[in-house]
């Protein structure tokens, strides 16, 4: 009997993380940023700061690709450690419009996005 469940093994490629910052806790952000270089045995993939607007991100923030199976190390690292940080967490499945709305996952303050962007 098909539920009509998708299969997460075969769906999800990678997560992407995404850490936004104001002026005022832009030090905050970067020291954050490179205590996540450190874990995953080096396996993630740490985008450069962005000082304004990237793709449907209109706050400022820095992203992080997520190996699937170093997920459970960064997301718990992201929870204990995101302080004032608003952080997006989604899925990277094809589908960047549900990825980044229905099927993601807010630490903090959820954000606006540029929904716009992704359709």
């Amino acid at each position: 009997m098909d539920t009509g469940h998708r299969d997460p093994a075969a769906t999800i490629r990678e997560f992407h993380a995404h850490v936004y910052f104001t002026a005022e806790t832009r030090a905050s952000a970067v020291a954050l940023r490179d205590r996540l270089a450190g874990l995953a045995g080096g396996r993630l993939v740490l985008h450069s700061v962005a000082d304004g607007p990237r793709g449907p991100h209109v706050l400022p923030m820095f992203g992080v690709d997520i190996p699937k199976p170093d997920l459970p190390e960064v997301l718990g690292f992201l929870m204990l450690n995101h302080g004032s940080h608003s952080v997006l967490i989604h899925p990277v499945t094809g589908d960047e419009l549900l990825d980044h709305t229905h099927h993601a996952l807010w630490l903090g303050r959820r954000e606006p996005l540029d929904l716009e962007r992704l359709r």
